[in-house]
């Protein structure tokens, strides 16, 4: 049963409040958190919950079987290989790490353990499962996947500081990333170009990747946080077919043939919730029957190397082999 886990969380700011009150509703047992700001723990210990500033002694002291990790991307690496060394399943919240190198020490440290989980969130959406399925049974590989995000500039100080959150594609553009890795395997070539508009910043906002895939197929992502208000859609062209979504997590889709048949289309409106909940329910059953996550240390290493190629491509000017 899912109420016999119980769980220790790291970071309990915005997302890591959001998994704190998923947990509670699907009846799962929240026994430590640790924050490094007091007035958030003190609503924490009036639940009678432990509560930590400092998260080794929380890991130190135990008494759950999993951990969640919800920090900025720069604290990942001591904290995710804190916690796998101490025995604990981990979900860490995307990205990986602020780096390529955070992300290969987390890597080696998880790697033949089964026990890392990286919060790539569109692995458990259902419209995104739904045209995984549909290339699976109808529309075969994809050829050439493509993604627009225009949005504004968040709020939150630590997304613009570089030497914190790694920059806009590492915090914010990994996760159609995962989804292109999901969708059309690995990638083995990027050349990306990366702008600063925006004053008083230390990171990019605009981006713009070209990858080629391993199995052949092409993808290309432009993210902005300039782009003056929010417009996002995606797609693909696959060997039997096309998809098109206008919007992100929600909005019409249209499925077709290469002739332009409509196969399927519709307005997908659920709450992108579901799929955090989901995520959730993944991680607590891996932890319940000892089953390595299927969005793991793989997946994020791999996402953490196209994140570094596209950041040195953006610098040379030139296409970056992954090897």
């Amino acid at each position: 049963m899912i109420n016999l886990v119980s769980i220790g969380l790291i970071g309990v700011g915005g997302m890591g409040s959001t998994h704190f009150k998923m947990i509670n509703d699907l009846g799962v047992k929240v026994t430590a958190v640790s924050d490094i700001d007091e007035v958030r723990l003190t609503e924490y210990s009036k639940l009678g919950i432990r509560t930590y500033k400092d998260y080794i002694k929380m890991l130190d002291d135990g008494g759950f079987d999993g951990v969640i990790i919800a920090t900025p991307p720069s604290l990942h690496t001591e904290q995710a290989i804190y916690a796998l060394r101490k025995g604990y399943y981990v979900f860490l919240e995307k990205p990986m790490a602020s780096d390529l190198e955070g992300a290969r020490q987390i890597y080696n440290e998880a790697k033949g353990k089964g026990r890392l989980m990286i919060g790539f969130t569109l692995r458990f959406h259902k419209l995104y499962i739904m045209v995984k399925d549909m290339l699976d049974s109808k529309l075969g590989k994809p050829v050439a996947m493509w993604h627009i995000a225009l949005g504004t500039m968040p709020t939150t100080g630590w997304l613009k500081d570089k030497k914190v959150s790694g920059g806009i594609l590492n915090e914010h553009g990994v996760h159609v990333l995962h989804q292109y890795y999901w969708y059309a395997g690995k990638v083995k070539e990027v050349y990306a170009d990366a702008v600063t508009i925006t004053s008083g910043i230390t990171v990019e906002d605009n981006v713009t990747v070209f990858m080629k895939h391993e199995g052949g197929a092409s993808s290309i992502f432009h993210l902005s946080w300039s782009g003056g208000h929010s417009w996002r859609k995606w797609g693909l062209t696959a060997e039997k077919g096309r998809v098109t979504v206008e919007g992100y997590v929600t909005g019409n889709y249209v499925v077709s043939d290469l002739n332009g048949n409509i196969i399927e289309k519709g307005d997908f409106e659920e709450s992108i919730m579901h799929a955090y909940i989901d995520e959730v329910k993944h991680f607590i059953k891996c932890i319940e029957n000892h089953e390595r996550p299927i969005v793991n240390e793989e997946d994020g290493y791999h996402i953490q190397q196209i994140v570094d190629a596209a950041y040195k491509s953006a610098l040379t000017h030139s296409k970056v082999i992954i090897s």
